[in-house]
């Protein structure tokens, strides 16, 4: 009776001392975990407030689990990561955190986030405050741990797909603003989004696990085989697990990863495990798109491998059913367009079109080489057509016909050429080379990853001119950016011309080997005909002045001048100046009437009759002289084109 008075404030003072912080740092399991909530944001607030719940039954509860804690350490039957456990009590109570402090959007690293959803039912699951502020590494007190986000926003649902409310990349996130480098060239996100891409069309590899809970995970806590049998039930084990007790996610789920992947050389599709003993039908595909696996062709990825687009971006089916027998989607032009936008309208075209045909080419002449070297005896010869046939089947087993990385596939056809025109050389030596001619012009480095073969389109019409890119790029050997101005596809001066068309004549109006400026007609074909009355297809008129020629009223190149109307009186009587006047009158005159009324014609005028008036009009324009070249012919070009309009 006697030591009663003195054990009511000995158990005070234990209870006490046992409260501090200072006295959970006694277990050297403990030194780290304090050593992390010393330099945390709750190193002010004791370990009890948060480790107990609030009140009175929260510090007797709070002190038997610590003294069994206690004693395990004694016996040396506790583990290496103590058990702990923080209720939403803990967190709510007075003077701590409040609901009314979490609402609305706050800044976490990059993402934008919300208590409010989390807080509520979350994917049909009830979630606590230390459901996301774990301490899943030792070192990082309370904090959010990203793997545990990455779970429940990534956990695919029953039909193995990612739900789209939890998965959508905006619901977290926005897109970088303004220009950023992607893959060493420039790139805007708006643009694309604008368009209606989605983020998965190029970000295909950002999630990466499927959480998979194993069975062997359950048995390395319970034994039971009642509790081992209710393993297909997620709602009761997430309400056991999660909601009543503190199980960290990744002691059940496999962890998922989230992140862009910057690493060349990869891409998704699929079947990397079935292809680590079986060929793949992908096989030729990869090795295209990675530009690889050629001998003595330089490696150049694809831009879209680089940028980690999805195979599914572009073979989406909306250009057709694709190959029904591998079950492939089809990917066409609407597919780049969607993208890319219109200006990328009949690229794929051009691509594969030069591919194609050079491929065809190509195959048609290797065979035939291996009839001729079955009946010689050229050793060297068939080497060389054997590493042509593997590059060729190389690119037949990709399909794509340069659609997958169009640059790299002319450069292995123009390997395969060069090696092809060797051979033939070898069996056939007056035979010419040939196949090198079945490929496209070459352009710069940065301008044909798109413009593949500008040639194909030839001959074009610029500046009211007949234009030949072969001409210019194969027969003159000159780089694009000779002509245009090299800047990025999507900046303001992409592909603008350097010069004005006047300095065209810097080039064309001197004499070299491959042009004599003194013959006109090879770039001024149209001006030659109104010149001598042939244009638009008429009876030949008479020419108004069959002893002169160009040089006569334009002089000798390279000084080429667009002569005035005072320069006619050299030649002619006085006044006649004022006749060129006169032409060019009346010519623009014409040209505004018949402008007129094809615009007014009836819907019941002839077709033919309306497409012989238009194209009057148009060698008019082109010819660009105003009748001057040949007054008579011009008008009557355009006087009879407005009299089958009933104009005249």
């Amino acid at each position: 009776g006697r030591g009663r008075p003195v054990r009511a404030p000995t158990s005070f003072v234990a209870v006490e001392q046992t409260s501090q912080s200072e006295f959970c740092n006694s277990c050297h399991i403990m030194e780290p975990y304090y050593a992390s909530w010393e330099h945390s944001a709750h190193s002010q607030i004791k370990c009890i407030e948060c480790h107990f719940e609030p009140g009175a039954m929260g510090l007797v509860q709070g002190k038997f689990q610590a003294i069994s804690q206690l004693a395990k350490y004694v016996t040396r039957t506790q583990g290496t990561r103590p058990w702990a456990e923080v209720s939403d009590a803990s967190c709510m109570r007075s003077g701590c955190h409040s609901v009314g402090a979490l609402e609305g959007p706050i800044e976490f690293g990059r993402v934008t986030f919300d208590h409010g959803p989390h807080l509520l039912e979350a994917r049909g699951k009830r979630l606590r405050c230390v459901t996301c502020h774990s301490q899943v590494l030792v070192d990082r007190h309370f904090s959010v741990e990203e793997s545990v986000c990455f779970t429940c926003h990534f956990m695919p649902d029953s039909d193995g797909r990612i739900p789209e409310r939890t998965g959508d990349c905006l619901l977290c996130h926005g897109p970088p603003q303004g220009e950023i480098e992607v893959a060493g060239g420039p790139f805007e996100h708006a643009e694309y989004l604008g368009r209606g891409v989605e983020c998965r069309a190029c970000h295909a590899d950002v999630v990466e696990g499927m959480g998979t809970v194993h069975p062997q995970r359950c048995r390395s806590c319970h034994g039971e085989p009642e509790l081992l049998a209710q393993v297909g039930d997620p709602v009761l084990l997430h309400r056991a697990h999660v909601t009543e007790r503190k199980v960290e996610c990744l002691e059940c789920h496999v962890e998922i990863h989230h992140g862009l992947d910057t690493s060349p050389g990869r891409h998704p599709t699929g079947d990397e495990s079935c292809s680590a003993c079986h060929g793949s039908m992908h096989d030729a595909a990869r090795l295209v798109l990675a530009g690889a696996g050629v001998p003595g062709v330089e490696e150049q990825p694809s831009r879209m491998l680089e940028t980690h687009v999805a195979c599914e971006a572009c073979h989406t089916g909306r250009s057709g059913t694709g190959d029904a027998a591998s079950g492939m989607a089809s990917a066409g032009e609407v597919d780049c367009m969607h993208c890319h936008g219109t200006g990328f309208a009949g690229m794929l075209a051009e691509w594969q079109g030069a591919i194609g045909s050079g491929l065809s080419g190509m195959r048609a002449l290797a065979d035939e080489l291996g009839g001729r070297l079955a009946e010689a005896d050229a050793t060297a010869a068939s080497e060389l057509r054997e590493a042509v046939q593997r590059d060729l089947e190389l690119l037949e087993r990709d399909g794509s016909r340069g659609a997958h990385n169009a640059p790299f596939a002319l450069d292995v056809l123009r390997s395969a050429a060069e090696r092809l025109d060797r051979a033939w050389a070898q069996v056939d030596p007056e035979r010419a080379a040939r196949a090198a001619e079945l490929l496209p012009s070459e352009a710069d480095a940065a301008c044909r990853a798109c413009h593949l073969d500008v040639a194909g389109r030839d001959p074009l019409e610029v500046h009211s001119r007949p234009f030949r890119h072969a001409a210019h790029l194969g027969e003159a050997g000159l780089p694009c950016s000779t002509c245009h101005v090299a800047e990025p596809y999507g900046s303001a001066q992409h592909g603008s011309p350097v010069f004005p068309r006047e300095q065209c004549a810097s080039c064309h109006h001197t004499e070299s080997e491959r042009l004599d400026p003194s013959v006109c007609s090879s770039c001024h074909e149209l001006q030659q005909s109104f010149f001598t009355g042939t244009a638009g297809g008429l009876a030949e008129l008479p020419v108004s002045m069959p002893e002169k020629d160009c040089a006569s009223c334009h002089g000798e190149p390279p000084d080429l001048v667009i002569p005035p109307p005072s320069m006619c009186v050299l030649c002619h009587e006085e006044g006649y100046d004022e006749k060129l006047a006169q032409w060019r009158g009346q010519t623009d005159e014409l040209q505004a009437k018949l402008e007129a009324a094809l615009a007014a014609s009836p819907g019941t005028t002839e077709p033919g009759t309306l497409a012989a008036a238009r194209a009057a009009l148009e060698l008019v324009r082109a010819d660009g002289s105003r009748g001057v070249h040949n007054f008579a012919l011009t008008e009557r070009l355009l006087g009879e084109a407005l009299e089958r309009l009933g104009s005249r």
